[in-house]
């Protein structure tokens, strides 16, 4: 994972493997790479949501509280 990785190209490496492990192209060879890939995709993806679930929650409480 890059640090200048976006949610997007994130998301969109995860379909990617996710497409190349359901089809007939799937590679045993290539399989753990592709899962640990994956659940690192998947981290990175999750840790965006949260901090900007967070942000958001914060933006939002702020507007309320007129500041």
């Amino acid at each position: 994972m890059t640090d200048q990785q976006t949610y997007r190209e994130a998301l969109d490496e995860l379909r990617a493997i996710h497409a190349r492990l359901r089809s007939d192209e799937a590679d045993i060879d290539t399989l753990l790479d592709d899962v640990k890939r994956a659940a690192d995709l998947l981290d990175f993806c999750r840790d965006r949501l949260n901090a900007v679930g967070e942000r958001l929650e914060q933006v939002l409480t702020d507007f309320e509280d007129g500041e």
